[in-house]
């Protein structure tokens, strides 16, 4: 039906800017994973544990979430792949909301649990997902909170 209905949405180079959003989705999520290893979790921590470090090598080194900003990319570049203009929206904006809470929460609770480290890692890094910003709030208050 839709193929009926916008002809003009099957475009060759939206796929294409759709698969490299897949592709560079998985590799940073992947890499992510990889590189953190055994501190990796689906779950925020809410306590650190006696393994727990703060990783800051590898992709780690330029996105402070490589594994956020890699679904994001590979959830909108999906629908991009498909010409599916109401779902890449929709996508766009689920996944942004998503990770505009969850992100500047799992700051706060890294910052309590490497209040040493985490401040200059913050600094030195990017979250890369269009307009999540976070406050940066590194104040000795906010770490108390």
């Amino acid at each position: 039906m839709r193929f009926l209905l916008f002809p003009s949405t099957n475009s060759k180079f939206l796929s294409t800017i759709g698969l490299i959003f897949v592709i560079v989705g998985q590799v940073s999520r992947s890499l992510g994973m990889v590189t953190c290893g055994e501190s990796f979790n689906h779950m925020i921590q809410k306590s650190k544990k006696n393994n727990h470090v703060l990783v800051t090598g590898g992709i780690y080194k330029y996105l402070r979430h490589p594994s956020y900003f890699g679904f994001f990319y590979w959830s909108v570049g999906t629908q991009l792949m498909l010409g599916n203009f109401i779902s890449t929206v929709l996508f766009c904006g689920a996944s942004w909301m998503f990770f505009h809470r969850r992100i500047p929460f799992e700051e706060q609770t890294l910052l309590k649990m490497f209040p040493n480290e985490y401040p200059e890692y913050f600094k030195s890094t990017i979250i890369g997902i269009p307009f999540i910003r976070t406050t940066g709030n590194l104040s000795p208050e906010a770490r108390s909170e």
